[in-house]
């Protein structure tokens, strides 16, 4: 009958399912088994990757994608609203964004800080004034309304004629220079010499023109009219087709002005003659024109 040493060898083998010879050799020289286990480990091809990973990877890209395009979506309804907004449910209510000066449309403008508003009734607009406090706030838009609504730019300039280089700042914006000379009653004059001269024969509306708070305030303040005559804005006014003519052809220009008193008078203020003759275009027709 077999002992129990034997019986234990059989119990070991059936459970770890080795053969009992195997087993044998084992416990006699475990060296053995353990230097083939590790040739064959070594021979052992390396198991194919699992495709758990790159499935897990592909999911989240989509996950991160989609959470992209809805907030790209969500921004750009945020960005266009008006676009997003039932029409029948806001009927009354809806603004048109453009602004046509002599449509009668009423313009709101929002900005942050101190919000500085006027109505002008002769307009029906309520036109944005540029402050210390909203300057940075003024957008695009709001630089173009002072631009291109009548009033607009004078309201600005008797708001701020104690605030020099604010005046400044306002005076080199290119989007209200750019709505400025396009405004109607404006672009005929650069771009027509004949219009310009008819103008500067009109007495009646130069002493009109003169007489306004925002061009007195300018005349009246030798700092403003530096800053207006060296401004972005006289830069362009003096490149307009009509400024041209007359600064090529001077002998003309200086007729202009001295057949009118109101245009001589200019002449006589120190402000006016050093600006004239500090002026980039000028300077070099300076002497006649101030002659």
């Amino acid at each position: 009958m077999p002992g129990a040493g034997y019986c234990q060898v059989q119990f070991i083998c059936y459970n770890i399912g080795m053969d009992k010879d195997k087993l044998m050799a084992l416990l006699r020289n475990p060296k053995k088994f353990q230097k083939k286990r590790a040739e064959r480990k070594k021979n052992t091809p390396p198991a194919k990757p699992s495709r758990i990973v790159p499935v897990l990877l592909t999911v989240v890209a989509v996950l991160v994608l989609l959470s992209l395009i809805f907030i790209l979506y969500a921004q750009y309804k945020a960005e266009n609203i008006p676009a997003f907004i039932d029409k029948k449910s806001v009927k009354g209510l809806a603004v048109d964004r453009s602004f046509t000066p002599y449509s009668n449309r009423r313009y709101i403008q929002i900005s942050e800080g101190a919000d500085r508003n006027v109505w002008v009734k002769e307009s029906g607009s309520t036109l944005p004034v540029i402050s210390r406090f909203n300057f940075r706030a003024l957008t695009k838009d709001n630089y173009q309304v002072i631009g291109a609504a009548p009033w607009a730019l004078s309201i600005n300039i008797s708001a701020n004629a104690q605030d020099p280089e604010l005046l400044r700042y306002l005076f080199n914006q290119d989007e209200m220079i750019q709505a400025f000379i396009a405004r109607p009653d404006v672009a005929p004059l650069l771009n027509d010499p004949v219009a310009l001269a008819r103008l500067a024969g009109d007495e009646q509306a130069l002493q009109n023109f003169f007489a306004q708070e925002a061009a007195q305030k300018i005349l009246n303040s030798p700092k403003l009219i530096e800053i207006f005559g060296s401004s972005r804005l006289m830069s362009y006014l003096l490149i307009s087709q009509s400024a041209r003519y007359y600064r090529e052809h001077p002998g003309a220009a200086a007729q202009l002005v001295r057949s009118s008193p109101t245009l001589s008078a200019l002449k006589q203020n120190p402000a006016v003659r050093k600006a004239v003759t500090e002026n980039y275009y000028l300077k070099g027709i300076a002497p006649i024109l101030l002659q």
